[in-house]
C-alpha cells in the first residue's frame, strides 16, 4: 500500500512541476502578446526585455493582474494546460508492463532483437565453452609446434 502511495506522490509531483513550468511560460507569452498589442509599431527590444524581466521576477503579481482583468488568453491557456498535464500523466500511468505480443520472447516477430542465451551460443558444434586456462594452454602449445616450412629444414 505504501508503494502505491509513493507512486501516486511521484506522479503528483511531476504533474505539479510540469504544470508550474508550463504556467510560467504561459504567463510570459501572455505578457508578450499584451505588450505587442499595447505598443504595436513603437515596440523595441528594450521594452520586450523589460517586460520579460518583470514577468519572470514577479510571476505571482502578473498572474494576479491577469486574473483580475479576466484575460481570456491566460484563462483558456491555464485550463488547456491543466487538461494537457493531466492527460499526459494519465497516458504515462497507463503504460505499464505490456503482455502478449509486445513482450513475448517465445513468439517473436520482426524487430524483436534480444541478447542470446548462453546455451544458444555454446551449442557444442560451432562454439565451445572453455576456461581461460584451457585456451591459454592450447595457444601456447600451438606456438611450440613447428610450422610446415620449418619441418623440412
Amino acid at each position: 500500500m505504501e508503494k502505491f502511495f509513493n507512486k501516486i506522490k511521484k506522479k503528483l509531483v511531476w504533474f505539479l512541476v510540469s504544470f508550474v513550468l508550463s504556467e510560467w511560460c504561459l504567463v510570459v507569452v501572455t505578457q508578450l502578446i499584451m505588450t505587442f498589442s499595447k505598443f504595436k509599431l513603437s515596440l523595441t527590444t528594450t521594452i520586450l526585455l523589460e517586460t520579460v524581466k518583470e514577468t519572470l521576477l514577479h510571476p505571482f503579481q502578473t498572474i494576479q493582474t491577469l486574473i483580475e482583468t479576466k484575460n481570456p488568453l491566460f484563462i483558456m491557456g491555464t485550463i488547456g494546460l491543466l487538461l494537457y498535464c493531466a492527460s499526459v500523466q494519465i497516458k504515462l500511468a497507463s503504460k505499464e508492463k505490456k503482455e502478449g505480443w509486445e513482450a513475448d520472447e517465445r513468439n517473436q516477430y520482426h524487430g524483436s532483437a534480444r541478447w542470446a542465451r548462453e546455451k544458444e551460443i555454446f551449442d557444442g558444434k560451432n562454439y565451445l565453452a572453455q576456461s581461460k586456462q584451457e585456451i591459454l594452454k592450447n595457444f601456447t602449445a600451438s606456438l611450440d609446434q613447428p610450422t610446415e616450412g620449418e619441418e623440412t629444414r
